[in-house]
């Protein structure tokens, strides 16, 4: 279920790099309306782990550390389709090259986690999962280098508040997505730790 979980996050994140690319808004909007209904099957998916975890005496690891990365995935879900939704709510034209940018660390990032994922079911080569919890975490570094300079530009450029506040919402959304997939690595590393 974790690695449905993680193929669902890959999709969304796919559709939100094609929505960014496409400047036809009507398309645009057409992708980001599929990122809505991902998110509703995530959260089904998210759903079907609790469940489990409280039906299930034994598993496979501790039921806490199984929950914390259920719910991790399922925020970085939320931030994709926050970022989509606030493209769509603020009316965007121009997509800066910064959100672009961003969002394609969060797909290597969200590929990792994807690789991850597909290996709890039967953990044989620690070393390289953390070395993939590693790359998820350059990613998240990378993503936050992007973000300081796009708002450190759009302060010392944009000179109209609104459009400014549109924008500064929108690099933040990404860089709280790269967030949680820090927190994702996180909560698998424990895993590892404790499955030791």
């Amino acid at each position: 279920m974790f690695g449905e979980a993680s193929v669902n996050l890959t999709e969304m994140c796919h559709l939100l790099i094609d929505g960014l690319n496409d400047e036809l808004a009507e398309r645009r909007n057409a992708f980001f309306k599929q990122i809505d209904t991902l998110e509703e099957k995530g959260d089904t998916i998210t759903h079907q782990i609790y469940l489990n975890l409280g039906k299930v005496y034994f598993t496979p690891f501790n039921k806490k550390d199984m929950y914390v990365l259920a719910s991790a995935m399922d925020d970085i879900a939320d931030q994709i389709q926050e970022t989509a939704s606030r493209i769509q709510l603020y009316d965007i034209d121009t997509i800066k090259p910064a959100i672009k940018e961003m969002a394609a660390y969060v797909l290597n990032a969200i590929r990792e986690i994807e690789k991850l994922a597909k290996s709890l079911h039967d953990v044989k080569n620690i070393d390289e999962m953390y070395i993939a919890c590693k790359e998820v975490k350059k990613n998240e570094h990378q993503i936050d280098l992007i973000y300081y300079k796009a708002l450190a530009e759009l302060f010392s450029n944009e000179k109209d508040a609104i459009v400014l506040l549109k924008y500064k919402d929108i690099f933040y959304s990404l860089e709280t997505a790269a967030n949680k997939c820090k927190n994702t690595a996180d909560a698998i590393e424990t895993i590892l730790i404790n499955s030791l």
